[in-house]
């Protein structure tokens, strides 16, 4: 390969890019990395970005192995535009076809060759979409899940950095062509330029907030609940989506109602149940903590919402089957089956749903998993409630539903509605000898800024710590008057006193 003719330009020039030499001259080649971990700026993706980045290279590389006259050229030009759709995806195909017609141009190949390409990257993916996956190109983006929460925010960036692919192949037969004097003083001079770049693209797109959030909303999408518990707050800033999904995390861990306050809830209920605005990001988490929890027609609601933002998208369908089927609405979840089954990636999801509906034991959807599903769920049809509604109808069904009742008590005390709190209390199966942290404060702070208060409350006991850190808490505020929230905020920061 070191005695290739200087003819052959264009099989040296992808031979670097596998190069171990690391000159200045190859370091082009590295462009399209560095910015690919920069800007799409979540260690989930950087390593899927790149090993894609590596996979087209790769089915270039073995491409352009072949002589430029054979006569195959243009038929396994398309064979790997194909393969790299499927394994790399569309973003990837168009970036390939582009940096396959920069090559040719350099090396001379017929543009006829490249028809079949160019044929492959404007037609292959609408037939997918037409006949085969429920999602076109131009969606790829907007996927209900952690992804789309990036790609959305960096979307202008990763277009640039695809460009960079096809760009770098002319810097680098502009290299290619050069003698350097000073080898080292140039590589100094791109490696400074590189390090510029990185800098600056770093400080204009970064956000350690969404990034951050992108993983919390990563983990609840995996069931990590206690993931998120012990990571939320490792943030040092405030976010609602972290707030919402440690909240979530919580109550799925039954600590609500005594870990709820070790995260800021500076936004009380619009956090803790992130219903508005109405939008994309918050239609498909709604959705998932109302199927959690058990009220399975309001997570249906919101499916259908956030199946209007991302249309098609197989994550939107397979909520609304499963919602459908444990309603026993089997006709409708037909309508949505037929319409994933054009997924070929679905095919399994789909059998095994028709499986349960035909009666057979399927291990995805075990049958004592509906029947508690079933059992928890709100016997009414598709209509649309407040939050404090759907607590509150999920509580009166089943009151050994402890996750649902905890959202209705926390929602009561983020209302700061102490009213409603202790209806539903007295009537929860909660000991009142034995109530969790943040209820016995409530208690405490009620009893202390209420003249009348209900007769029932004396039934309740608390802990003596809970007295004593309460006595101090107002000691300090007697003793300081305005400037005692910040002594005891560093004290008493998880406590409810402290929100209210």
């Amino acid at each position: 390969t070191r005695g290739a003719e200087p003819t052959d330009e264009l099989r040296v020039l992808m031979q670097k890019i596998f190069d171990t030499h690391f000159g200045a001259k190859s370091l082009f080649w590295y462009v399209p990395l560095f910015v690919s971990v920069v800007c799409i700026n979540n260690v989930y993706f950087d390593f899927a970005a790149i090993a894609r980045l590596v996979i087209m290279l790769a089915v270039m590389n073995l491409l352009l192995l072949l002589p430029k006259d054979s006569k195959w050229l243009g038929v396994l030009s398309a064979v790997a535009a194909i393969a790299v759709y499927h394994c790399c995806g569309p973003l990837y195909l168009y970036s390939f076809c582009a940096a396959g017609l920069t090559l040719a141009i350099i090396k001379k190949i017929k543009y006829l060759d490249w028809v079949w390409t160019l044929a492959v990257a404007a037609f292959y993916p609408a037939l997918m979409y037409r006949f085969v996956m429920p999602l076109t190109p131009a969606q790829v983006f907007y996927l209900p899940t952690i992804s789309r929460t990036i790609l959305e925010q960096y979307q202008p960036v990763i277009a640039m950095f695809y460009l960079l692919v096809p760009v770098s192949i002319l810097v680098q037969k502009w290299a290619c062509k050069k003698t350097f004097r000073r080898p080292a003083v140039c590589y100094a001079v791109v490696l400074a330029v590189f390090v510029g770049v990185v800098i600056g693209v770093y400080r204009m797109f970064n956000s350690r907030r969404e990034r951050f959030s992108a993983r919390m909303a990563w983990e609840a999408e995996l069931g990590n609940w206690q993931y998120i518990i012990d990571n939320a707050t490792k943030f040092p800033g405030y976010d609602r989506n972290t707030n919402f999904y440690y909240d979530f995390a919580l109550a799925m861990k039954g600590q609500m109602s005594s870990r709820l306050f070790d995260y800021p809830q500076l936004l009380g209920v619009e956090a803790l149940t992130i219903e508005e605005p109405m939008a994309g990001s918050v239609c498909y988490p709604s959705s998932t903590m109302y199927f959690h929890i058990g009220q399975i027609s309001e997570s249906l609601h919101y499916a259908y919402e956030s199946a209007i933002y991302f249309k098609d998208s197989p994550y939107v369908l397979r909520r609304i089957i499963d919602c459908l089927i444990i309603s026993e609405r089997y006709d409708e979840a037909e309508i949505f089956l037929k319409q994933l089954e054009r997924n070929m990636l679905a095919h399994k999801f789909v059998r095994d749903r028709r499986n349960f509906i035909a009666g057979k034991d399927v291990r995805s959807l075990p049958k004592d998993y509906v029947q508690m599903k079933q059992k928890t769920m709100v016997k009414r049809d598709y209509i649309m409630s407040p939050p404090y509604r759907n607590f509150e109808e999920l509580f009166l069904v089943n009151k050994n539903n402890y996750v649902a009742t905890d959202y209705l008590l926390c929602y009561c005390l983020l209302s700061k509605d102490f009213e409603n709190f202790f209806n539903v209390l007295f009537t929860s199966k909660y000991d009142l000898k034995h109530l969790p942290k943040h209820y016995q404060e409530a208690v405490v702070i009620y009893k202390a800024t209420t003249q009348n208060q209900r007769k029932e409350v004396a039934e309740i006991s608390l802990d003596a710590v809970v007295n004593r850190r309460f006595m101090e808490f107002g000691t300090i505020c007697n003793r300081n008057g305005a400037d005692a929230y910040k002594i005891v905020k560093q004290s008493f920061a998880d406590t409810y006193w402290i929100y209210y």
